[in-house]
């Protein structure tokens, strides 16, 4: 069924693209386009297509590490202490509905005395998108915990960090393992996004941005957005994956 969806979207494209439609290239010119970014490069900016993925990557990577280091614990305290669930809770849902992009003014103000501000501008921007899916599958799979499984624990003799390491982050971690699944992908195209709009140099929604404002390629354009879909797709698959080993 995944690849019936995938040739019936060609067939439409082509379609469209042939009876002029719409201002598209064939998915034969823009398949053509897209190794050709692979091998060759863009003469323009002087760099292949993998170059920019790995530099918005790298980005992602950063932001992402931060963001999970910093919900994932405070998640499992939020779960595990009343007290702290509510001196915490209010300030995380009353910045939850804040899209990622709207802190990009900010990040680049809270950065602008550092050396590379677009760099460090954007991280925060991926931390931001990444962080609360996070926090919120923590607290929930923390919450979720059979209490028969902790006193079971207890009554032989395990201690606080014993339940938590042997009890309570594996019985989570499922709901662990999606919020770092959905953060990842918020992240992922919050990069794409502060890349157009931050004034980076390098990365793939900078690439997009640069062949739309030098005389709108639609082949190239779209070529950087397959690049996007493809890295969005294999990390989704792979936490997919993962969660599934966990859980079976």
């Amino acid at each position: 069924m995944k690849f019936t969806s995938i040739i019936l979207f060609l067939f439409f494209w082509h379609l469209a693209a042939s009876l002029k439609l719409l201002e598209l290239p064939t998915p034969a010119r823009t398949a053509e386009t897209f190794f050709r970014l692979i091998t060759v490069g863009e003469p323009v900016l002087g760099r292949t297509l993998q170059s920019h993925v790995i530099s918005s990557l790298g980005r992602v990577i950063r932001g992402s590490f931060l963001a999970f280091s910093t919900a994932i614990p405070l998640g499992i305290a939020m779960a595990r202490s009343r007290r702290f669930e509510a001196l915490t809770s209010t300030i995380i849902e009353l910045f939850r509905p804040i899209p990622p992009l709207a802190w990009i003014p900010l990040a680049y103000i809270f950065f602008r005395h550092l050396e590379n501000t677009s760099f460090y501008a954007q991280i925060f921007i991926v931390f931001v998108g990444a962080f609360f899916p996070a926090v919120l599958n923590t607290v929930t799979g923390v919450k979720s915990v059979d209490p028969i499984l902790i006193d079971a624990a207890r009554t032989f003799g395990a201690s606080r960090l014993q339940i938590l390491t042997k009890v309570i982050i594996p019985a989570s971690l499922p709901m662990i393992i999606t919020g770092v699944r959905v953060g990842l992908g918020v992240g992922w195209m919050s990069i794409i996004a502060a890349e157009m709009i931050g004034g980076s140099a390098s990365g793939i929604g900078f690439f997009i941005w640069t062949m739309y404002y030098i005389g709108g390629d639609v082949a190239k354009i779209i070529s950087g957005m397959i690049a996007i879909g493809i890295v969005g797709y294999l990390m989704n698959e792979g936490l997919l994956w993962i969660e599934r080993r966990r859980r079976y």
